[in-house]
């Protein structure tokens, strides 16, 4: 039996439930593609430093590793630890999936994709023209969504928002090069909500870990929302963050980030076994309703 061996690489990784998502995935397109792999397995790997990170991608081939996931906070750490960037991960400098292949580290980024698709599964009409983009946190994830997103679109600005200012004007100056066209601008919390109080029609993405099942809280809270507004958690655990209680009691729209994790895993498995990245979700409508329902179950036991 060939295993198709794979992992999470990371801190404070108790609460995922990665290895039950990919093992279902793997079911589903393994199938699609031809694999000769014929089961899967994924670990969780704490961890402590980017040294840990260096020594455990240099052994990973002879320990029968095919691939990885790459979580907070060694995203940037995996790219540069990379002999080939696939994709957008050679614009962001930052990868959350490497593959192992012909004595070659090989490093992709799968976030910002994941979330687009997720966006346009549930609203296949989604326009971010019609939007100011609103980024809560600087992070590596901000900046592969903030990259997905405003490549594809541009909307009426960009405003990013976090603790560290110093990091908040890094991810500007980011998206000003790369995305040049709406108004950007950058500031800390406590700025934010005194900012543009009749400013309506925003997508505000809340791309920290904060409101995560370990990690509980929310940094917009008080904040005023409004109908015409759209809010987003990349966190998926709990389904219905702090964050995104207050926006809906608010009238906005809401979503969380339960369809980013499977879009962007499914990416990331296509990716260890083909090395490819697709241009569109690799799933059916029928496979991500399976997925998704999959999910629900595991994050309520």
């Amino acid at each position: 039996m060939s295993v198709l061996k794979l992992a999470l690489l990371g801190k404070e990784l108790s609460h995922s439930i990665s290895p039950q998502l990919h093992r279902e995935l793997f079911l589903l397109l393994r199938k699609k593609i031809g694999s000769a792999f014929t089961d899967c397995s994924y670990d969780l790997v704490e961890l402590a430093e980017e040294c840990d990170l260096a020594q455990w991608i240099k052994t990973a081939p002879t320990n029968g590793y095919t691939g990885a996931n790459i979580t907070y906070p060694f995203k940037s750490q995996s790219f540069n630890l990379s002999d080939r960037h696939i994709g957008v991960s050679s614009f962001i400098d930052s990868a959350n999936s490497v593959r192992f292949y012909n004595d070659e580290v090989e490093c992709a980024s799968t976030d910002g994709e994941g979330l687009l698709f997720s966006i346009l599964r549930k609203y296949p009409s989604f326009d971010l023209g019609r939007y100011n983009l609103v980024l809560i946190g600087a992070g590596e994830s901000a900046k592969a969504v903030a990259y997905s997103l405003c490549t594809r679109w541009m909307p009426h600005s960009l405003t990013i928002v976090n603790r560290s200012i110093t990091r908040a004007e890094e991810l500007a100056e980011f998206c000003i090069a790369q995305a040049p066209g709406p108004t950007v601008k950058f500031m800390g919390i406590n700025d934010f909500f005194h900012s543009a109080p009749d400013e309506k029609h925003r997508l505000i993405l809340q791309c920290t870990p904060i409101g995560q099942i370990n990690n509980p809280g929310n940094l917009l809270s008080g904040f005023t929302w409004h109908e015409t507004d759209f809010a987003i958690d990349l966190v998926y655990n709990p389904t219905k963050t702090d964050f995104l209680h207050e926006a809906s009691q608010g009238g906005a729209k809401t979503m969380n980030g339960a369809g980013m994790l499977i879009e962007q895993a499914a990416l990331s498995q296509i990716f260890w076994l083909t090395g490819l990245l697709p241009d569109s979700s690799p799933l059916s409508q029928s496979e991500y309703e399976s997925l998704e329902y999959h999910l629900a179950q595991l994050l309520t036991l």
